[in-house]
């Protein structure tokens, strides 16, 4: 039989075409992924018995309570604890993925100077030299913390400066703290108690303040209905998710907040809707509602609707006193349902000095955000746990990751009651590591470690026999045998919340209405706070939330 190079051709075409139709290929397939996945060098999950801890996100001040799933020892999955009394069960998306930061690329495991290898002792050299010849400056990103207390002593014995870098929430309670005198640590916005929230641009909807604590308030009280108990007036240019959602929306002309803010200011007085005297504004009604988009009658109505259903509590996105200015007049400065004071704060610190412009070194604690720009002529020394890149310091000096520490967890800085936790440390690190406290503890053996102030503010709540520990099962502080227990139940998971009581008076007066300054909300509160690095589950969650934002609108 005679067989030509077409038959030849026609024959391989048609076993090629034969072998997709049996299991063979697929077959193959499956084998060579299950070797190349069985290969010594590829990273296994681990094996092992699986437990579930309790512990609080340390990411940001806001110390959420969730449930770790660990397997071998290691972390596997995280979800929302409902015991927490604020957040209750509420977690952000990076806090959702944060066990996976840890085995992050970016993840710093040595010592590095200007962008090489250094070691430990190198860098205590360095800055033991440049601490003796000129002035220091320390930055901490999350004041009130143990680690806070050792770093601010550092700074009193050495003669240097102590700066906190404080987030939005805390800025937009600085025009009360300059008022009253009451340092920013102790004072709140008592949500609960409130039953008109005016919100110049703070998204409150969209993670503001304490993840969970309004969002579930606005469930509960004004979700799905028409005329609901707890009203939200939502002021800004745009259409935000939190407008989307909010009782009413008001649209006004980018950056003049601050400008409706006196027009309100002004129909209150002028038409006495407010019981207290007080300054006012002089911009013209109409030269206001020209400015912002809106017209007079709209204006004045949206006074009235104001303190049609009091309490009503004003809360800023940023530091405008224009606009906090608003709490003064209707009243909500020390009464419930407004700007409180906390009857108990065992984490509180002095005001923070602000650093010199002539400083010989700068010391950035790891709280501090990555986007902070230190002092041009400063020998930089920055703990981090990851390298976020594109930002000027000298030295990196790797500290612990995510729950490879113990640290406390004190007051939230929107938070109208005092509230205090225990993260543990769940989690070894693979790297040799250190936190800011411990490195300046190496330099000063004199100052107190973090344990002995963690010790003496569980010492303060037993001694107060006030609040409860909410765990698994809430108990009352008066029910644990001694300081000792307590601290055992707080390193266990559990939140301490402080008793709620009546408002303290706070004695705020305006002489003349504040100047304008430009309010700066941003679009979605993601956008306010960017991490240096995103676990590969929290940038699907992170990102693709904001693919989900209602088209945006403003008023030209």
């Amino acid at each position: 039989m005679k067989v030509s190079r077409r038959d030849l051709l026609l024959g391989t075409a048609g076993l090629t075409a034969g072998i997709f139709f049996t299991p063979v290929p697929w077959k193959v397939l499956d084998d060579v992924s299950i070797w190349t996945q069985n290969w010594p060098w590829i990273p296994q999950p681990p094996r092992g018995p699986v437990t579930t801890k309790l512990a609080s996100c340390t990411l940001c001040s806001s110390g959420c309570a969730m449930r770790v799933r660990m397997a071998a020892g290691f972390p596997v999955g995280i979800s929302g604890a409902a015991l927490h009394p604020l957040t209750k069960g509420a977690l952000c998306p990076l806090g959702f993925a944060a066990y996976q930061l840890n085995w992050h690329p970016a993840r710093l495991s040595e010592v590095r100077h200007r962008g090489h290898a250094a070691s430990w002792e190198e860098a205590r050299a360095a800055f033991e030299k440049a601490t003796s010849e000129g002035p220091l400056a320390i930055v901490d990103g999350r004041s009130g913390r143990a680690a806070s207390a050792v770093l601010q002593s550092f700074a009193a014995k050495h003669n240097s400066s102590y700066e906190a870098v404080r987030n939005a929430e805390e800025k937009s309670l600085f025009p009360y703290a300059k008022w009253s005198g009451i340092p920013v640590s102790s004072l709140g916005y008592d949500l609960e108690n409130a039953r008109t929230i005016v919100s110049f641009g703070a998204p409150l909807l969209d993670g503001w303040g304490i993840p969970g604590r309004f969002t579930h308030l606005w469930c509960e009280r004004a979700a799905s209905q028409s005329d609901p108990p707890l009203r939200l007036i939502q002021i800004e240019p745009t259409l935000s998710r939190t407008a989307a959602g909010a009782w009413r929306w008001v649209p006004v002309c980018q950056s003049t907040e601050a400008l409706l803010a006196a027009s309100l200011a002004k129909v209150l007085l002028d038409e006495h809707l407010v019981p207290a005297p007080g300054p006012v504004p002089p911009l013209p009604l109409t030269d206001a509602a020209r400015q912002t988009g809106m017209t007079p009658t709209a204006i004045r109505e949206l006074a009235y609707t104001m303190v049609e259903r009091r309490p009503t509590l004003v809360i800023d996105a940023d530091e405008n006193p224009a606009i906090v200015a608003l709490n003064v007049l209707l009243g909500s400065v020390g009464t419930p349902g407004g700007i409180v004071k906390k009857a108990v704060h065992p984490s509180s610190m002095p005001p923070a000095r602000a650093a010199d412009t002539t400083l010989r070194a700068i010391l950035l604690d790891s709280t501090v955000p990555w986007e902070f720009v230190p002092p041009s002529g400063a020998e930089v020394f920055r703990f981090a746990s990851w390298d976020g890149g594109g930002n000027r310091a000298d030295w990196l000096l790797p500290t612990p990751g995510f729950l490879e520490e113990s640290t406390d967890l004190p007051t939230p800085p929107t938070s109208a009651v005092a509230v205090y936790g225990i993260s543990p440390n769940l989690l070894t690190a693979s790297a040799p590591v250190k936190t800011a406290a411990e490195f300046l503890q190496q330099v000063d053996s004199t100052l107190p470690t973090v344990d002995q102030t963690i010790h003496a503010r569980c010492k303060e709540i037993f001694r107060a026999r006030r609040g409860s520990v909410h765990s698994e099962k809430q108990s009352p502080v008066a029910s644990f045998e001694s300081a000792a227990k307590l601290e055992e139940a707080l390193r266990s998971g559990g939140v301490w919340l402080d008793e709620w009581t009546p408002a303290f008076p706070l004695k705020c007066s305006l002489k003349e209405w504040p100047t304008d300054n430009p309010t700066h909300s941003p679009l979605n509160w993601a956008s306010a706070w960017v991490p240096p690095v995103m676990p590969t589950l929290a940038a699907k969650l992170y990102r693709e939330s904001s693919l989900r934002e209602p088209p945006q609108r403003s008023q030209s």
